[in-house]
Order: C-alpha cells, then structure tokens, then sequence
C-alpha cells in the first residue's frame, strides 16, 4: 500500500490492520490503525476499542472496562451478564444538574 505525505491533506493510504498497525512502537502489533469511518486501538494484534464517526467508544468484548481515576476508582462496564456501574471508593452519586441528588448508592 502507497503511504502518502503532503503539505495539506497529511498522511493518507496507510490503514494498517489489528495485527500489523498503522502506528505502532517497538511492539509490531500493538498501535492504531484505520479503518472505514474508524480509528481503531489495538494491543496483542486484536482490537481492544473503537471511536466511530459519530464519536462513539466501542469496547468490543465482555472483559474491557472503561476505568477513570488514578486508582479505577470508577469503572463501567458489561460482564457478559449484566451492565455495571462501580465505585471502587465511597458512595457513587447521580446528580441533577444543579447539583441536587437523584440517587446516592
């Protein structure tokens, strides 16, 4: 496949693929590649999330979580079973937006 570079529309014709990424490091199967209306993010050659064209995060499988905190204090996430919100730090509230409570768990 061509790889592309110019002044004004950058790099172009370099998609890669989960196992063989556009853009990697030293390990030739982890990076980001491109796909239609895709960026893709890719460790041990398979893809382990995806941003769509209307800015969507895809986890593609029953064990990935989305974890925020230094600690993954948060986490959400599906099981295979159930979906799950989880406070790994104290009570997990849900606000309104003037900051009143709806839930406190």
């Amino acid at each position: 496949m061509a790889l592309n570079i110019n002044g004004t529309t950058g790099i172009s014709g370099v998609d890669g693929s989960a196992s063989a990424p556009a853009l990697q490091g030293t390990d030739s199967n982890t990076g980001i590649n491109f796909a239609s209306d895709t960026v893709n993010i890719n460790t041990g050659g398979s893809t382990k999330a995806t941003v769509d064209s209307s800015g969507n995060l895809n986890i593609p499988n029953d064990s990935g979580k989305l974890q925020l905190g230094t600690s993954a204090d948060l986490q959400i996430f599906h099981d295979g079973t159930y979906n799950n919100i989880k406070s790994n730090n104290g009570e997990l509230h849900i606000k309104d937006v003037d900051g009143g409570y709806w839930m406190r768990a």
